[in-house]
């Protein structure tokens, strides 16, 4: 469900208070600043999603900024990107600064100050991801904020174009298609921000594009409580000997990565508050667990509270 902010529907005089209050309300706590608040304008068309938010932004020349005070303030823990479409726009964070021109993209972090430098005439695709979401995916997120991503380059085109048709598209799909068409726009958006460390994911092994495929595969087979590492290796046409191989050169389990990425999906889960109504067995069993001994044990363990807590946790933010 789409939500449009826009200053067009307020007096001329309190156009730039209510986009100051609208951006907040859209993303994290920031301070806003423009030149002429008197012929401001402004536009955010924001959909709100069960794993993450995405909004078209545009409007007029502004400096957004993520302060201490404003950090020390808000328990939002999320990452941003932001893609350019039109004029371009700089965001710095870590001491880093990315000039984007359309097309060009980059990530940034609500747990460390930022500022966006932003054009008359711009428009950006931002979309908000939760923090650990985005870093069961990709672990070293922190060291890759503030660089661009090259809309030029072999992966930056390929997100262009895929993320934005998908962000389109989303909502004229039913609620299962809509979580897998999530999961492929943070896909998408990894293999991109993977391109910058080729050191940590090296694209051109094979063994990284088998990784990239047993991953897509296992997130779309989360509802299946029989997915198991046999019948992942099955999908891929390999020996389970051979895929835990690969999986355990890269740090992790095919059984830890299963289930961790279930437990994530029921956390995001536990934490969308249209949801409510759904019972935490009823969600559990959505992503391919039965058996609540071993879901609060196994939650236990990667959030350090019940699923019971952790749902509670969220209500009151």
């Amino acid at each position: 469900m789409t939500t449009l902010f826009t200053t067009y529907s307020v007096d001329a005089h309190e156009r730039f208070a209510y986009w100051r209050e609208a951006v907040c309300d859209s993303y994290v706590l920031l301070d806003c600043a423009c030149d002429d608040p008197t012929g401001f304008h402004g536009e955010i068309l924001l959909n709100r999603m069960s794993r993450l938010s995405t909004s078209f932004v545009s409007g007029s020349r502004q400096l957004v900024t993520r302060r201490r005070r404003d950090i020390s303030r808000s328990n939002e823990e999320s990452f941003l990107i932001s893609l350019q479409m039109d004029a371009d726009g700089v965001i710095s964070q870590s001491d880093r600064a990315a000039h984007l021109r359309p097309g060009d993209f980059t990530l940034y972090s609500s747990v460390d100050r930022y500022t966006l430098d932003l054009p008359d005439g711009f428009r950006q695709l931002v979309v908000q991801i939760p923090r650990n979401d985005l870093l069961r995916r990709l672990p070293n997120a922190d060291l890759l904020t503030g660089i661009r991503v090259s809309g030029q380059s072999v992966f930056g085109r390929v997100v262009n174009d895929s993320v934005l048709r998908l962000v389109c598209s989303i909502d004229q799909a039913g609620d299962a298609v809509r979580h897998h068409v999530q999961d492929a726009i943070l896909d998408l958006f990894v293999t991109g921000l993977a391109s910058l460390d080729e050191s940590r994911y090296d694209l051109s092994r094979p063994e990284q594009q088998i990784l990239l495929r047993a991953d897509a595969l296992i997130r779309s087979n989360l509802h299946d409580p029989d997915f198991d590492r046999a019948a992942l290796a099955a999908a891929m046409g390999m020996s389970v000997r051979r895929l835990s191989e690969i999986y355990r050169n890269d740090g992790r389990s095919i059984s830890a990565t299963i289930r961790n990425l279930r437990l994530g999906a029921i956390a995001a889960d536990l934490r969308d508050r249209r949801l409510a109504r759904q019972s935490i067995g009823e969600i559990a069993y959505r992503w391919g667990i039965a058996n609540t001994q071993n879901l609060v044990r196994g939650f236990r363990e990667e959030f350090g509270v019940s699923p019971r807590d952790y749902r509670k946790s969220s209500e009151s933010r």
